[in-house]
């Protein structure tokens, strides 16, 4: 053994919880521990006999009364919560907010695309699989019309035939 019996083997012995054998054999050897036993076991018996003339508390009363207590301070504070905030205006704010968050964000997300135009694409253009720079001569763009103008009814049906097999991706023969 290590030493004395601690407090809590003495609380044990006064509740009338057994000691093991080898604490309950140092108890009966050791005088110190013996003095200290006796001096307990005189103060829990005098505390034991004042006990007796304490009357028990009316628990009932004691619930209802914490609960009285706790429902008035609830009330006070829903009150106070009432009179700063207008509990009775929260949900006509609530929804007086959300339409005007509706509102701005449509009016933001129109006016920004006022100013924006769509991107045109161009349906009748055909892809080129050869340069414009090489298939048709830098010049005047007038003058380039007025060469088509002044085709012949042959060199438009060859014309004609060159920009199908270009449309196709095949070279004109």
């Amino acid at each position: 053994m290590f030493g004395h019996l601690k407090a809590k083997d003495f609380v044990n012995l006064m509740e009338g919880i057994e000691l093991p054998a080898k604490y309950r054999s140092h108890l009966d050897a050791c005088t110190r521990c013996q003095a200290a036993w006796k001096s307990v076991e005189s103060i829990h018996a005098e505390l034991g006999s004042l006990d007796s003339g304490i009357p028990e508390p009316d628990w009932t009363q004691f619930r209802s009364s914490v609960r009285d207590c706790l429902l008035s301070r609830s009330i006070q504070r829903e009150s106070a919560i009432r009179r700063w905030t207008g509990w009775a205006m929260r949900p006509a704010m609530a929804w007086t907010l959300s339409f005007l968050l509706i509102v701005g964000f449509t009016t933001a997300a129109i006016l920004w695309n006022i100013g924006k135009t769509p991107a045109t694409s161009n349906l009748f253009e055909a892809p080129a699989s050869e340069p414009v720079s090489e298939t048709i001569e830098a010049g005047p763009e007038r003058a380039l019309f007025d060469d088509l103008v002044q085709l012949g009814e042959d060199q438009q049906e060859q014309l004609q035939q060159i920009l199908d097999s270009s449309q196709r991706g095949s070279r004109y023969r």
